[in-house]
C-alpha cells in the first residue's frame, strides 16, 4: 500500500488532529455556498471517486440530499456516479475505466450543475477526465484531494486539500468535509427560509 501508515491509535488520532488544522476551512465554506447556489437554482450535484473515495461519494450524496433537507423545501438533487454498478461496469468494460464518470456526466449534467471529485492522490484518471469535462461544459468543480493534490487540485474551482500521505487520514477528513458541507447547507436553507418569511 502506497503512503504512510500509523502504528498506534493515538498516532492516528494525533495525525487527524494535526491535518485538520492544515485544511482551509474557507474552502469548505465556499464549497457549501456553491452547492447552496445549485440548490437555489434547481441544479444537480454529481459526486464521484474511486475505492474508499467511492464510498465517500455515496455518503456525500446521501447527506446532501437527506441531512440538508428541510421540510417544505425542495430536496437537493445530489447524485453519486458510483452508485449505478451497471453503468460503471458497462462503460468500464466496453469503453474504458477512465470514462466511467465522464460518460454519465455527458448524459445527465448541464451547465450550472456542480461536479464534486474526491481523490486522495488527485491523479485518478477517471476523476480527472470527468472534472476536465465538467469545467469545459460550464459546471462548477469542487475537488477534494490529499498527498500533493495531483492534477485535480488545479482543476477545482474550489479545492479542499488535506496535505497528508496517509490514505486513511485523508479519507477520514474528506468524509468529515461532507458532513460539514451538508450541515452548512441545511443552515443556509433555513436562513433563506427565514428571510423569505420575513419579507411577506
Amino acid at each position: 500500500m502506497a503512503g504512510s501508515t500509523c502504528s498506534t491509535a493515538r498516532e492516528y488520532m494525533d495525525s487527524i488532529t494535526q491535518q485538520l488544522q492544515l485544511v482551509n476551512d474557507l474552502s469548505i465554506d465556499k464549497a457549501t455556498q456553491a452547492i447552496y447556489n445549485a440548490w437555489r437554482g434547481d441544479r444537480r450535484v454529481f459526486v464521484y471517486g474511486n475505492g474508499g473515495s467511492a464510498h465517500s461519494a455515496s455518503h456525500w450524496a446521501l447527506d446532501l440530499m437527506k441531512t440538508a433537507a428541510i421540510d417544505g423545501q425542495p430536496r437537493l438533487k445530489a447524485l453519486s456516479l458510483v452508485d449505478n454498478i451497471g453503468t460503471m461496469t458497462a462503460v468500464g468494460n466496453d469503453i474504458s475505466f477512465d470514462e466511467i464518470f465522464r460518460y454519465p456526466l455527458h448524459a445527465y449534467a448541464e451547465e450550472g450543475d456542480v461536479a464534486v471529485a474526491i481523490s486522495c492522490s488527485g491523479n485518478s484518471a477517471n476523476a480527472v477526465y470527468a472534472t476536465q469535462w465538467a469545467r469545459a461544459h460550464g459546471m462548477t468543480t469542487i475537488t477534494l484531494t490529499g498527498f500533493n493534490g495531483g492534477k485535480l487540485r488545479d482543476l477545482g474551482d474550489i479545492n479542499v486539500h488535506v496535505p497528508s500521505d496517509n490514505y486513511g487520514v485523508v479519507e477520514e477528513i474528506h468524509m468529515a468535509c461532507g458532513h460539514m458541507v451538508a450541515q452548512g447547507l441545511r443552515h443556509l436553507i433555513l436562513a433563506g427560509e427565514k428571510e423569505t418569511v420575513a419579507t411577506w
